[in-house]
């Protein structure tokens, strides 16, 4: 039997009041972003997580770094990605999508803990569901407006490994013009249509771009340099829903941003919940890579003149080699 959680004293009755299991992730939630670390951890395994968690701070602080979590109907795990963020520092927009009650309630919640969460944690509503896209870059028009030089996308399910926050960051501080996406290490539940779906995109978008520089064009988690994604913004209108992770990523591609691809954990729990709609998402899919296509053929001189220095060294290659033969 698991042991119950202390109520926190500066949790309002506005959150102890909702549903048994969230009012206790709330509170697990707040005492992590408060830094009561458990005590039933190793001592050196604290002070893993206290150094990076400093580190973090140090390198989002570099860049002003805002962390953005699209959310829709994810009221359950919500709590426990923003106490992670908010350990590392990193100020949190939240873009409720149209979620349902029971999310709405969540997010008010996290919203008014304000001495464990600190008062860098917005929520912004949308007044009904637009999609993932659209939630995204509503939170990116927001962190223009906050002053962030970078972002950080985070998704709300609590199934990318936060651990790797730190290194991100790092990266980002040491290369503040490129995008640090991430690729997926999955589990071994990873359903197999994912998986054959995320192939399949990723040869489309190594068309798109003639490159392999997109790992993964498929996943959400990024750290993106605000100045180029505000560049593509006006293209970005069509891009709402589950085709708006490929999409920027090839159009960014497409402006010559410098990508840093990095692993992250991505887990499936037994009985988790997925709002990818297999025909709506993939026809959504297709018109967005119908949109790349158009534009690759605008594009190809540009994109074809990034590989000339490479053609000119096989050229070169293959010709040493000929004339050696003869």
């Amino acid at each position: 039997m698991s042991p119950k959680l202390p109520v926190l004293k500066n949790i309002p009755q506005s959150a102890r009041n909702l549903p048994g299991k969230l009012a206790q992730s709330l509170a697990g939630a707040a005492r992590v972003a408060h830094g009561k670390i458990s005590q039933k951890k190793p001592l050196d395994e604290r002070l893993l997580i206290r150094e990076a968690a400093e580190r973090g701070r140090a390198a989002g602080a570099k860049n002003k770094t805002v962390a953005v979590i699209p959310v829709y109907n994810h009221g359950e795990t919500v709590g426990d990605v923003v106490a992670t963020l908010r350990g590392y520092g990193l100020p949190v927009i939240l873009v409720d999508d149209g979620s349902d009650t029971f999310t709405a309630r969540a997010l008010d919640a996290i919203v008014s803990v304000k001495p464990a969460f600190g008062p860098q944690v917005k929520l912004v509503r949308l007044p009904k569901n637009r999609g993932k896209g659209a939630a995204v870059m509503t939170g990116l028009r927001s962190a223009f407006a906050y002053g962030a030089t970078h972002v950080l996308q985070v998704d709300a399910d609590g199934q990318h490994g936060l651990e790797v926050v730190p290194r991100f960051l790092d990266a980002s501080a040491q290369n503040p013009e490129a995008i640090i996406a991430g690729y997926p290490l999955y589990d071994a539940m990873v359903p197999r249509m994912r998986l054959c779906g995320s192939r399949f995109v990723l040869a489309l978008a190594c068309i798109d771009t003639l490159s392999w520089r997109v790992a993964s064009p498929m996943c959400g988690f990024r750290l993106y340099p605000l100045a180029p994604v505000k560049g593509i913004q006006p293209l970005m209108r069509r891009a709402r829903r589950m085709e708006f992770d490929t999409e920027i990523a090839v159009r960014l591609d497409w402006e010559n941003v410098p990508f840093v691809n990095l692993p992250v954990a991505v887990r499936y729990p037994l009985g988790g919940i997925s709002y990818f709609r297999p025909v709506r998402d993939s026809l959504l899919i297709l018109l967005m890579q119908v949109r790349l296509f158009s534009g690759l053929v605008l594009r190809l001189p540009k994109l074809l003149s990034r590989h000339s220095g490479i053609f000119e060294r096989y050229s070169s290659l293959i010709s040493r080699r000929f004339s050696a033969k003869h």
